[in-house]
């Protein structure tokens, strides 16, 4: 049986066809390159248990020679390295069914994906390119950074070193304010602010003040708008670092004050941030916000203790969302942002919830975006609210007491 020729045939087919998918990859590649119109390559769906993500290879001209850029993702920093035309190609050879056991090209005809099943066999596709056009960029071209990693107070915050590099140690924190910074700027443009001469910005639970100083930064050096900036914070030894650190790099728009959210002052307000402020310090800061007619609030909720002990046990079929501790908590948490959504609508805020930070960091990664607008129905969000609180069964939420007691003093 061990020398049945139908069994060398059937060997041989699986293994020329491996061979031909990857090589007709490969070729395709170098092909595309040759041409001009190869845009990237993704690789992903990485194999066994390396501590890598992904990685990405792009077009690059390097001393007006065309080369390739391999930027590789860890949990906690990016590689950078730029090969030779010959060198990626030979690369991505090694790399793909090895390493990564997906990967997609893309060009200006057609995306290619090429995909390893779990016997290690290749199958190619072809299919509508995503992108049209392909733009080989310079190496030594500035990079477009929402966060400049050069900006003083990013080293005396201890995030970059003197020369502007991330610390490797501070590269999440990095990327948090950067992407912070990225929401803030789609917000605004979609907001009231968008074109206001001059902006009023109250930040509650500023801590350190990392996410404080970026803000002030990208919205009087990125956007050019005056502004005036306040950072809130219950610890006076953090409004002492970070006022003294305001002085230092010269933002003369950003002060620090000691308080809790809800002695904030009472200023009107253009755009209120409250970070994960803990618990009900969440409603206080977004009740501030509606109080100061803020156009924009974003909180990022944190340690929502309030409802959980108020929560009725459901129905039969969905009484083990309470029954467990832990699956309580998190039910509570739900609920009480989807509470603080629906209020913030009733209070003429268009509201988004979206991931802030990634889950692999915290848990804690809902971000609310409220927009003042007109285009709100109130009544409908009230009437949601109610029945939310009749169906998940607690008598009180600290926001809907805030806001309540508001209307009683008018």
């Amino acid at each position: 049986m061990a020398n049945d020729p139908a069994i060398y045939a059937a060997e041989d087919t699986v293994m020329t066809t491996e061979k031909s998918a990857t090589d007709q990859f490969l070729e395709a590649m170098r092909g595309s390159i040759a041409d001009q119109s190869f845009i990237k390559l993704t690789l992903g769906k990485v194999a066994g248990t390396s501590d890598v993500r992904k990685c990405v290879v792009m077009p690059v001209i390097v001393k007006n020679t065309p080369q390739l850029r391999f930027v590789t993702s860890y949990a906690r920093k990016d590689v950078t390295e730029i090969r030779s035309t010959d060198e990626g190609l030979g690369k991505v050879g090694k790399l793909i069914g090895e390493t990564y056991l997906s990967a997609t090209m893309f060009t200006a005809q057609n995306d290619v994906t090429l995909v390893f099943n779990k016997r290690g066999e290749p199958h190619l596709t072809t299919s509508k390119p995503t992108f049209t056009t392909a733009e080989t960029p310079a190496h030594n071209r500035k990079k477009d950074h929402a966060v400049e990693p050069t900006r003083p107070y990013l080293f005396h915050l201890g995030v970059t070193l003197e020369d502007g590099r991330v610390k490797p140690s501070m590269y999440a924190k990095f990327k948090q304010i950067s992407h912070f910074i990225e929401i803030v700027d789609d917000v605004i443009r979609a907001s009231p602010i968008h074109n206001a001469n001059e902006l009023s910005v109250v930040d509650i639970g500023s801590g350190k003040g990392y996410l404080t100083f970026a803000l002030y930064d990208f919205l009087t050096s990125r956007l050019g708008k005056p502004c005036t900036m306040t950072g809130i914070d219950v610890r006076e030894d953090m409004v002492k670092l970070c006022s003294d650190l305001a002085r230092r790099v010269q933002f003369s728009g950003l002060t620090f004050e000691a308080a809790a959210a809800e002695n904030a002052p009472p200023n009107a307000i253009d755009l209120l941030v409250a970070l994960h402020a803990c618990d009900t310090a969440t409603d206080e800061a977004i009740y501030r916000g509606i109080a100061g007619n803020a156009a924009v609030i974003i909180a990022a909720p944190c340690c929502q203790h309030e409802l959980a002990p108020q929560l009725a046990a459901p129905d039969d079929a969905l009484r083990g969302l309470v029954k467990f501790g832990l699956l309580k908590q998190r039910q509570a948490d739900l609920i009480t942002d989807a509470a603080r959504a629906l209020l913030l609508e009733a209070s003429g805020y268009k509201v988004k919830i979206i991931e802030f930070v990634s889950t692999e960091h915290t848990a804690k990664n809902i971000l609310l975006v409220a927009i003042r607008s007109d285009d709100i129905n109130r009544d409908a969000a009230r009437r949601q609210y109610q029945a939310l609180k009749a169906g998940a069964g607690f008598k009180t939420h600290r926001l809907e007491v805030l806001l309540a007691s508001a209307v009683e003093q008018v």
